[in-house]
């Protein structure tokens, strides 16, 4: 089944077109009878025009159905070829109808026989080269056949009494003008119109072809400005990243140490006092509280310490293997099925193992944390086809992210936890970052969250 191109678009409107103005033929036809026979008082064998006229009314209604009710019912869309034989079929059907009209109602003396020409026009328009030839021959053969037959008086001359004379239509110079005039005008009018139409058709076609074209470049326009924007936001978080990590650095070194003395001596004053029940109580909150403050800076000190990595030659599947060994004992895992599927090889990486541990091992125990009552756990590698590039999925069943967190969650210091940092993503995203890398994620409320880690082959 084809696509439609303009020119076939344009052919399927004609058509409906043609069912239109065939009843307006009818019309025409019913209202040329009556002014002929009552008003004018013409005799001629009025019978056979009836019957062609019926015929005409039949074959019109059964294009109307085809056009209105089943297409539009069926859902169906018209075909290329489908189309082209309804085409011949209209024009081929409305010429051998005009034929024998013209034939019942005087031949060469009635003045309708210039109708052909109109007719010719139109077809010339929906119709190609050779059909359109192939429908003027038949019909000027056929036209010519009758003629030579009604003047040897094989058939019958159907004359119109009180229009021309009884002679006329026995009148050689008459006849041979009348013909050479009709068959010339038949044929020229083919052939110009058809070139006119040839020409639009081409022009059609070009342009058809021009604004497909023009609509795919517009895609790629747009898939290029969405990857730009997607770029000019990880450089932006970049940009972020790099102030923040100077800024934590200066931070992290300056409480540390007094945090330091704060715990020691808080611990000293609880060993001190521990007779007293209520001050154990407040100096449990003190280290707590002082311990948790650590945990965040310990957190700024790596975040602020990422540098380029040092990149080795390595195994992922092993590094895989070896941070899923070191979780799978971990009671926070005990609920929690683990699903690997890994292929049995892949292409070597360049990668900071240490760095990409630290990676693997995050994105686990936040799936794990998003579990808190179990669940299943996926792991996958795999070789992207075609495109050098080595994807790590990590697929957890868990509560997932909200809609409205997910374009913050490699914010530093963002978190939906009691006891998080915020800072295991973005230490996450720049290390992958560093390896020339990209750091996905998909997820859906209730339904868990897919993280998926893009690097390049060597």
């Amino acid at each position: 089944m084809g696509v439609l191109s303009p020119t076939e678009e344009e052919l399927l409107s004609r058509l409906k077109w043609f069912v239109k103005l065939r009843w307006l033929f009818l019309l025409g036809l019913a209202g040329v009878l009556f002014f002929a026979v009552q008003v004018f008082q013409l005799s001629f064998w009025l019978a056979p025009i009836l019957v062609i006229g019926i015929m005409v009314l039949a074959y019109n209604f059964g294009f109307f159905l085809l056009q209105r009710l089943v297409r539009s019912q069926s859902g169906k869309p018209a075909t290329v070829r489908g189309l082209r034989i309804e085409a011949n079929l209209q024009i081929g059907l409305d010429l051998l109808a005009l034929v024998f009209l013209i034939h019942y109602s005087g031949g060469i003396e009635n003045p309708f026989i210039f109708f052909f020409v109109f007719h010719m026009i139109m077809g010339s328009i929906l119709l190609s080269g050779r059909d359109i030839w192939f429908q003027a021959a038949i019909t000027i053969g056929l036209l010519f056949l009758l003629l030579a037959l009604s003047y040897f008086n094989y058939i019958p001359h159907y004359h119109i009494h009180g229009f021309a004379s009884d002679e006329l239509w026995t009148n050689v110079p008459y006849i041979l003008a009348g013909v050479a005039s009709f068959g010339a005008t038949i044929f020229m009018t083919v052939y110009m119109t058809h070139s006119i139409a040839k020409s639009l058709r081409k022009r059609e076609q070009e342009l058809f072809v021009t604004k497909n074209m023009l609509e795919r470049q517009s895609r790629e326009l747009e898939r290029a400005n969405r990857e730009l924007i997607k770029q000019q936001s990880l450089l932006i978080q970049s940009e972020k990243l790099a102030s923040l990590g100077k800024l934590s650095a200066g931070i992290a070194h300056e409480l540390n140490n007094p945090l330091t003395g704060v715990l020691s001596f808080t611990h000293f004053v609880k060993d001190s006092y521990s007779g007293e029940p209520g001050l154990q109580r407040d100096l449990d909150v003190v280290i707590r509280e002082t311990e948790r403050c650590k945990k965040i800076i310990k957190g700024l000190l790596d975040f602020a310490r990422q540098s380029q990595p040092e990149k080795t030659e390595g195994n992922l599947l092993l590094l895989l293997e070896r941070t899923l060994a070191l979780v799978e004992n971990h009671k926070d895992f005990k609920t929690i099925e683990i699903l690997k599927d890994f292929p049995e090889q892949l292409p070597l990486l360049m990668i900071d193992r240490d760095q990409m541990q630290q990676v693997f091992m995050n994105l686990l125990v936040n799936a794990a944390e998003a579990m808190p009552l179990g669940g299943k756990l996926g792991v996958s590698a795999r070789l992207r086809p075609g495109q050098d590039q080595v994807e790590i999925r990590v697929e957890d069943t868990g509560t997932g992210i909200a809609e409205e967190n997910l374009g913050r969650i490699f914010d530093p210091f963002f978190t939906t936890k009691e006891s998080g940092t915020g800072l295991g993503l973005s230490i996450s995203l720049g290390i992958i970052e560093n390896h020339g890398g990209k750091l996905e994620v998909a997820s859906a409320p209730g339904r868990g969250s897919t993280f998926t880690v893009v690097l390049p082959v060597a």
